[in-house]
Parts: structure tokens; sequence; C-alpha cells
């Protein structure tokens, strides 16, 4: 058929294709994409103490991008962005004798360590997700007192800017993931469980 004589479907489904190769080879995929490397770890480390998976990618995207190197201004390391100094606290609560901070670099360390205090946050803060979000960003002190004697910390309640864009992209990126699981799901791919 000559290009001249394609119909307006085919113009649309060369165009889809072409966006399509775009966002694959602009390497803008694999930043969607690549939490699945990491998979394995993050789903046994959230089955062990009952969170979605799919929660725990959405904060380690939004905290290190899935980048093992990543390091913050503040010197958090790692994919969940961990302080050495909670690292420190959290490693004899954990059973990790000979913690290193250079331990943080390693993705299963780092997601086990991270998942764990998740879990120590949700016991100060049961039923309240902003809250445990806050308090990863900002820390438990603080938290607790921007929520009061309120049951629930809500987010207009939170005072520092980037703990307020850190939870907000939290929730968005736990969003978009879970819309990817359903397109997954409505054509068939299946993780397994």
């Amino acid at each position: 058929m000559p290009l001249n004589r394609l119909s307006r479907n085919h113009w649309i489904l060369i165009g889809a294709l072409a966006v399509l190769a775009i966002f694959i080879y602009s390497g803008a995929a694999w930043n969607w994409f690549k939490p699945v490397v990491h998979k394995p770890l993050i789903d046994r480390y959230a089955a062990a103490y009952r969170f979605d998976p799919l929660w725990v990618m959405a904060i380690i995207k939004v905290e290190s991008g899935f980048s093992v190197r990543a390091r913050s201004n503040r010197g958090a390391i790692g994919l969940m962005q961990l302080l050495p100094s909670t690292a420190r606290e959290l490693a004899p609560q954990m059973g990790l004798t000979n913690f290193k901070v250079e331990d943080l670099q390693d993705p299963e360390t780092n997601i086990r360590m991270g998942i764990y205090y998740l879990s120590k946050l949700q016991e100060m803060f049961p039923a309240d997700e902003i809250a445990v979000l806050s308090s990863y960003n900002a820390g438990p002190g603080i938290t607790k007192q921007w929520r009061g004697r309120k049951p629930v910390l809500q987010i207009e309640d939170i005072q520092y800017g980037e703990t307020r864009r850190f939870v907000r992209q939290v929730e968005r990126t736990l969003g978009v993931l879970k819309m990817i699981q359903g397109w997954k799901h409505l054509i068939g791919i299946y993780d397994g469980h």
C-alpha cells in the first residue's frame, strides 16, 4: 500500500509505535520499569512485615529512583535512603551484629532495613499511612508534633514542604504502579502470584 493511501488507523498505529519506541529508547521506560530488578527482595521483606510491595516500590522510586548508589545531601544512602545513624540504631534490633555503613549500598540490606524501619514507624502510627510516610521522611518526633491529638495526620498538617512533597509523590507513584499492575493483569501478564 503506498504511503499516501494509508488509512487514518494505520497512521495512528504508526504514531503510537513511534511514541513507544521513543519511550523505550529514551530510558524513560527503564526509569519506570526497573523496579522489577529488586522485586523479589521487595516482595520478600514486604510480605514479612505485611506491607503492600507496591507501596514499598513507590517509596523506593521517590527516595532513590531505584539507584543503589543514591546519596542525599543529608547523607542518606541507598535505595531506601537510610541515614547511617538510623541504620546503626536499627542494626542490633535486627540482629545485624557486624553492620557497617557501607552495607547500606547492598540492595538486600537496604531494603530489609528500610522495610523494618517502616514497620517500627507503623507501630508508632497504626492505621495512619500519612504519618508513617511523614516520619520516614522528617522523623517520628516532628510527625507526632504535627499530628498532635488527632487520630490521623493530614497532609495539610505537615509543615515541611519537602515532607509534604514526599508524601504526595509516594501516593502518586503508588497510583501509577497500581495502574501499571492493572494493565499487566488486563493483558494477561502476571508476576507469578
